[in-house]
């Protein structure tokens, strides 16, 4: 509603432009334009003065050779409230911007050549993306074709994928957004929770067009995207449990895929994208490069397993760790257990850019790490005496992901926070 004014001398009240200018924004007296938008019932009034002095468009609008005449514009490329801040920014310089408007918001300001509320609107955009809200702004920044702040809503999901997915907002993606997410060669999830998302989705589109979650009326839903699941990347279990039983794919699909997992390579075959790629691989020394350099190979094994508690102040992923080994490349058998996760096999002891001995044990899948969730490292060896170091660092901080170590109880060989094995814990963050 127009603000209504009954103090006919208001302008002595005033002391600034500013002051005048905010008694004058939305108000019918000495309006001279206003302005509806489609969708709603709302009329806006303005002054052309106030807008033909604050953009060269309005300006050209009211004032050039081919002015308007008309004394009510209707927009149909904007919202109520995002016109209201809009018009709000021209006579005061202040708007209030949400997640809900500030796209649009932003649009009109480029539309009518407005940099300073551009800026703020870019800002804000900046400071308040978030897991929670980038799909909703990712839609309308590929609407107006923004390509800059586009990419920055791809860093955001591509670094918090299973945030991403567990949000409201992803049931509400459309098809075309979903399939641009599942053709992105970078994502922070595990191949069998993308899959597990994306599922709910095509059920809540389902519940949406009052359709049973069958097979038959899954498939249509998801389109051409199915294509971009990285299947292969899952374990069979995973794919057995999750995917066979969806019914998303047909007896002729699901066969060549088996057929991978079992080694052999068929002319049938869908799937045959590479597994995603991993994000940003970090690897932590708990020792310093003094300690580590200090090694001596005094470390002994028998049939107790070391072991070791870390945690992580965000979500991260565990692919590994390296070991110490000693400095005559020995093999060293090694099983290594984490939460749920076990792999065991034969490594050579290898010097590394550090020149320090030991290898790499890889898990066969990242481990989810979740936000000070404590976990402990089991590594039971048997090989000969190896380097272990001592002086070990509790806490270290690397591209803001904090590691804490701290001490398990027994059986641990002797490892402890402050000396013996797990050189390095390799994360991907």
């Amino acid at each position: 509603m127009a603000s209504v004014q009954s103090n006919v001398d208001w302008q002595s009240t005033k002391n600034t432009i500013l002051e005048r200018n905010r008694q004058m924004f939305n108000n019918s007296d000495m309006s001279d334009i206003s302005f509806t938008c489609e969708g709603s019932d709302k009329t806006f009034y303005a002054h052309k003065y106030v807008l033909a002095t604050s953009s060269a468009v309005f300006h050209a609008m009211f004032y050039g050779g081919l002015a308007v005449k008309d004394s009510i514009l209707h927009l149909s490329d904007t919202n109520d409230e995002s016109l209201e801040q809009f018009l709000r920014f021209l006579y005061t310089e202040k708007c209030t911007l949400t997640a809900d408007n500030v796209v649009t918001t932003r649009y009109l300001a480029k539309k009518y050549i407005i940099p300073s509320l551009n800026e703020k609107c870019v800002n804000f955009l900046l400071e308040n993306l978030n897991p929670e809200n980038v799909l909703d702004i990712l839609e309308q920044m590929i609407r107006f074709d923004e390509k800059e702040l586009e990419k920055q809503c791809w860093e955001i999901i591509e670094s918090s994928t299973g945030k991403v997915v567990a949000s409201d907002s992803f049931n509400n993606i459309s098809q075309t957004t979903l399939a641009k997410l599942l053709k992105r060669d970078i994502l922070k999830i595990p191949e069998v929770e993308l899959f597990q998302a994306v599922l709910k989705w095509i059920d809540f589109q389902c519940s949406r067009k009052n359709l049973k979650p069958t097979g038959e009326n899954r498939r249509p839903i998801i389109g051409e995207a199915i294509y971009d699941f990285r299947f292969i990347g899952m374990s069979q279990a995973e794919f057995v449990q999750h995917v066979s039983k969806s019914g998303l794919l047909t007896s002729d699909e699901l066969v060549p895929i088996y057929e991978k997992f079992l080694g052999f390579d068929s002319p049938a075959l869908k799937w045959n994208l590479p597994n995603r790629k991993p994000g940003n691989i970090v690897r932590f020394s708990r020792f310093s490069k003094i300690a580590v350099e200090e090694v001596r190979e005094t470390w002994r094994y028998g049939r107790t397993p070391d072991r070791l508690c870390f945690s992580v102040n965000e979500e991260a992923f565990l692919l590994g760790v390296r070991l110490f080994g000693d400095k005559g490349r020995s093999k060293y058998h090694v099983t290594f257990e984490v939460k749920e996760a076990k792999v065991t096999g034969t490594y050579i002891s290898e010097r590394n850019q550090d020149d320090i001995p030991g290898f790499d044990v890889m898990l066969n899948k990242p481990v989810i790490l979740k936000q000070n969730e404590v976990v402990t490292l089991s590594a039971t060896i048997e090989g000969p005496q190896s380097c272990g170091s001592k002086n070990g660092i509790q806490s270290i901080t690397l591209q803001e992901i904090s590691v804490t170590f701290s001490n398990s109880p027994p059986p641990h060989n002797g490892t402890q926070v402050n000396q013996g094995q797990f050189h390095k814990i390799i994360l991907e963050i």
